[in-house]
């Protein structure tokens, strides 16, 4: 193994130095590495020779779902150069990551040859094929003194190196893991690689709009990108300047003076397109920060344009339509002046950095947007990040949604329609706008008319959800009603379709999340539905556990979307999941994640034939008024508690257990206000009850027949109560069984345990035609599942 020696200078910090004219240029080289993390779009293999110390290669990543390559998460882990032909050289050069987190290498081996090295496959990962290469080339260590910052380490060999690939193995880093990483890699046919200090021009058509100096290895390659820019040729001045011909990416046009007649007017969207936080300047001379929905707003007001007088070089003043004031700085915020003051512009250091920007006073220090309309000069993050859009993008964007409007398919209760666009003449005249507006050449007065078009659909869309309402939910793609699941193992991670949309369990109740936010909370059996993440099943539970924010409700006509903002301006939709078995939050905006809105005035329950009478519980988490089809009964326990005197009533509170008698094969019931029914002995449950350990049967009393005679019983080897049913707390009862007694008529109970329990589920024969009166003995299916009555 050959002899090296050690050496350290300063990449980021140092002064003017010597540059090594034996430094190879890296022009034609190709990367690839034993595996690699996709974090954003960084960690790839590119970064290691790309000039810029802010990027760099990581190897895969334990969290980053999209790495690929080596999966041991262990090293040695490392990277490969072909660098084109066989080359010779001594001295290699290593720049760690910014901040020398993960990865940043300790030791390390270097191999050369001619031929090439494996690479990572099935069979084999990093470590097999390192550790079948025999004796490196080179290896050694790298030291780290404290608070120590982005540098360059080398290491030479006593004498050349020749071949054309080139592996680089981390063996060990700073934090003892598994990771490796590297910002930048050069080679050197002197003994040291070294940076110095240069001074870049950047002009576009040949006038110098930016100058910037830093310290780098090879100049040439090295020209910083600014980001509103795009470098061409790198030319070399003399030895500390080059001029760099490029090409202008800066989003927007500017004046050279304020003329509001002629100005290109631009909406400024701030915090990296997370929810359009716009730009408004008041008539009070306060600028404020207000998330404006696209697809909400038929038309923007002027409040909200601004036009840019001024150039990159020496900054830009911006000038707000409805006030033709300027933008000023006023402490860590901002306000409007007769003057106004000046913005400096540098590219955006955001994870969306796509034609974005940040606006400074001094270099470092951006504009940046926290929290409710709050601005304060920090360092560049995400909320720092500018966009701009044409202001005509929000009156597009709405009258997009509303273009190919149709109800064709919402069920004949929906509510939603448009009251204009119903009409076809107004529709025709709509679209007609929209063509216009939406052609490249459109002009202003075509513009104003689809904003006028707008206005007359914003008019005509005002039936809606109520908060304190109840509604079905219909969904547009699965053609079936959501609904609580009726699986109590489940209850709080699923919710299922079914066609019927007369159950309990498909009724849903709206309220507000809080006063005046637009948002609201949707409820079904006493659950709120929680805030949904991408792909996932809906989260329910109380208001404590669910989404304190709510949901967003919109509609084009009777079509109604429920979304929430995750991340970024990504948006999660109660979507309708596969099958229609489930729902889930979603992030795709298409049928499934549609819904028809149908008011829920009544519930269907399902009675049971016992004798000439037929039965059914119920425990609903709203009002009935009116009860239809049968007679509803509560009923207090009697001395003995070894039954209950049952009293008839036409209507039952929320959260209020009765029963059902009747002759019909089932009952209606109107979702209405009812009084308080006191000392009832009936409770019950909205979601269902499994038993177990936690939940024992001796706690329960429930609903159902034994040796013909209605009761309530043990449970015996009922498994679980089903949602909306009605049953007694057997805690504080010595009794088994608890008789009906109406008007002093007792159903009377022959033994103690039931085994079969209530369930008013309908029930089929083999052959799927539904059984009214099951023979006993005879073999049925009720639930999906077969089983003998």
């Amino acid at each position: 193994m050959k002899k090296i020696t050690f050496m350290l200078s300063l990449l980021m910090s140092m002064g003017a130095m010597t540059t090594s004219a034996q430094v190879l240029t890296r022009t034609g080289w190709k990367v690839t590495t034993s595996g690699e993390c996709d974090d954003n779009g960084s960690g790839h293999a590119a970064a290691i020779i790309d000039g810029n110390n802010s990027t760099y290669w990581h190897s895969r990543y334990k969290n980053g779902g999209n790495g690929s390559g080596d999966a041991t998460y262990a090293l040695p882990q490392f990277f490969v150069i072909d660098l084109g032909q066989e080359t010779s050289f001594k001295t290699i050069g290593y720049v760690p990551r910014p901040g020398l987190d993960n990865g940043t290498a300790t030791s390390f081996k270097l191999y050369v040859n001619n031929t090439g090295f494996e690479s990572v496959s099935g069979s084999k990962n990093a470590a097999s094929i390192v550790n079948a290469l025999g004796d490196s080339a080179m290896t050694g260590k790298f030291t780290y003194a404290n608070n120590e910052g982005q540098t360059i380490k080398t290491a030479s060999s006593e004498t050349e190196l020749t071949g054309r690939y080139v592996m680089f193995v981390v063996t060990g880093n700073k934090q003892n893991n598994g990771f490796a990483s590297c910002a930048e890699f050069y080679l050197s046919k002197d003994a040291s690689i070294a940076a110095k200090s240069i001074t870049y021009h950047y002009k576009v058509d040949g006038t110098e709009v930016a100058t910037k100096t830093v310290n780098v290895v090879i100049p040439e390659e090295q020209a910083p990108d600014l980001g509103l820019f795009t470098n061409g040729t790198v030319a070399k001045t003399d030895d500390s300047n080059y001029e760099v011909t490029c090409t202008s990416n800066i989003p927007f046009t500017a004046a050279e003076s304020y003329d509001a007649a002629t100005a290109k007017w631009y909406v400024i969207d701030m915090h990296n397109n997370q929810a359009n936080f716009l730009w408004k300047g008041n008539n009070d001379n306060s600028i404020a920060i207000e998330s404006v929905g696209k697809t909400t707003t038929p038309s923007l007001s002027d409040n909200y344009q601004w036009t840019f007088v001024g150039n990159f070089a020496e900054g830009y003043k911006l000038y707000n339509k409805a006030t033709n004031k300027a933008a000023a700085f006023s402490g860590s915020s901002l306000a409007l002046s007769e003057t106004g003051d000046v913005f400096k512009i540098a590219a955006s250091t955001g994870s969306n950095k796509a034609n974005g920007f940040c606006f400074y006073k001094t270099e470092g220090n951006y504009l940046n947007h926290q929290g409710s309309s709050v601005l304060t000069w920090t360092s560049a993050d995400e909320g720092s990040t500018m966009h701009v859009q044409a202001p005509e993008s929000y009156p597009l964007a709405y009258a997009q949604t509303f273009v190919n409007y149709s109800d064709e398919g919402a069920p004949e209760e929906a509510i939603g329609a448009n009251t204009y666009l119903v009409d076809a003449e107004n529709l025709n005249a709509f679209k007609a706008a929209y063509t216009a507006a939406s052609a490249e050449d459109a002009t202003a007065e075509q513009i104003k008319t689809l904003e006028e078009q707008n206005a007359k659909v914003a008019a005509g869309n005002t039936s809606t959800m109520e908060v304190g309402k109840y509604y079905r939910l219909y969904n547009k793609a699965h053609k079936k009603y959501a609904c609580l699941n009726n699986n109590p193992a489940q209850v709080t991670s699923k919710l299922i379709g079914t066609v019927n949309g007369k159950g309990a369990s498909s009724v849903f109740y709206i309220e507000n999340a809080e006063a005046g936010s637009g948002r609201y909370r949707i409820k079904v059996g006493g659950l709120t539905l929680g805030k949904v993440s991408m792909s996932n099943n809906i989260a329910l539970g109380d208001d404590n556990y669910a989404n304190k924010g709510g949901y967003v409700i919109s509609h084009v006509g009777k079509t109604f979307l429920f979304f929430d903002q995750v991340t970024g301006s990504n948006y999660s939709y109660i979507h309708g999941g596969d099958y229609g078995e489930r729902m889930v939050g979603w992030e795709a905006n298409n049928n499934a994640s549609q819904w028809y809105v149908v008011p829920a005035t009544d519930v269907e329950i399902d009675m049971t034939a016992q004798g000439d009478k037929k039965y059914a519980s119920a425990y609903l988490p709203f009002g009935v008024s009116n009860v239809a089809g049968a007679t509803a009964y509560t009923g207090a326990l009697n001395a003995d508690k070894n039954a209950i005197d049952m009293t008839a009533t036409t209507s039952v509170p929320a959260n209020t257990g009765f029963v059902l008698v009747g002759t019909e094969d089932k009952a209606t019931l109107t979702i209405g206000t009812a009084a308080a029914i006191e000392g009832n002995a009936l409770t019950g449950t909205n979601t269902g009850i499994a038993f177990a350990e936690a939940t024992p049967k001796a706690n329960y009393l429930v609903f159902g027949v034994n040796n013909d005679k209605v009761g309530f019983y043990t449970p015996g080897n009922v498994t679980a109560i089903p949602a909306n049913k009605a049953y007694i707390n057997a805690s504080e009862l010595s009794n088994q069984a608890i008789a009906l007694n109406f008007g002093n008529t007792v159903t009377g109970i022959n033994a103690a345990t039931i085994n079969n329990g209530e369930n008013n589920a309908p029930i089929y024969d083999l052959s799927g035609r539904r059984v009214w009166a099951p023979v006993k003995g005879g073999l049925y299916i009720q639930n999906g599942k077969k089983l003998v009555k």
